[in-house]
């Protein structure tokens, strides 16, 4: 239950809705346009297909936000976590910490710059 708690906290943080937001707005508006574009130029909403007009926007927020959130679950070493978590080396598998947010994750003690952390379970 942990990981999903992580997992969510990031998804719904603001930096990440707000980054996703514009871009499936943006990719959303091209792609509809592409796809449904003689229906949406003339206003022809009874020919237009509103399941494909919505997914159309939230396939690229899906796609953004899952991005976002793997990438902030890296927990690269030197860089600041984006969320409170117990982690452990996967390199060596021995050291775990506990870092809090906007922390700076450290280099494990055995491993050094080779550190790679992840979740605990």
């Amino acid at each position: 239950m942990n990981h999903f708690k992580i997992f969510c906290e990031i998804m719904l943080s603001r930096g990440v809705v707000l980054r996703a937001l514009k871009v499936a707005f943006v990719v959303g508006s091209l792609l509809n346009l592409i796809n449904q574009g003689d229906a949406l130029i003339n206003l022809d909403f009874a020919n237009l297909n509103q399941v494909k007009f919505l997914l159309t926007y939230l396939v690229p927020y899906s796609v953004t936000t899952y991005t976002a959130v793997a990438l902030k679950l890296e927990f690269i070493i030197g860089s600041k976590s984006s969320v409170e978590a117990d982690l452990i080396c996967k390199s060596c598998g021995i050291t775990k910490i506990h870092i809090h947010k906007d922390e700076l994750i450290p280099e494990c003690p055995n491993c050094g710059v080779k550190t790679h952390w992840k979740l605990t379970k």
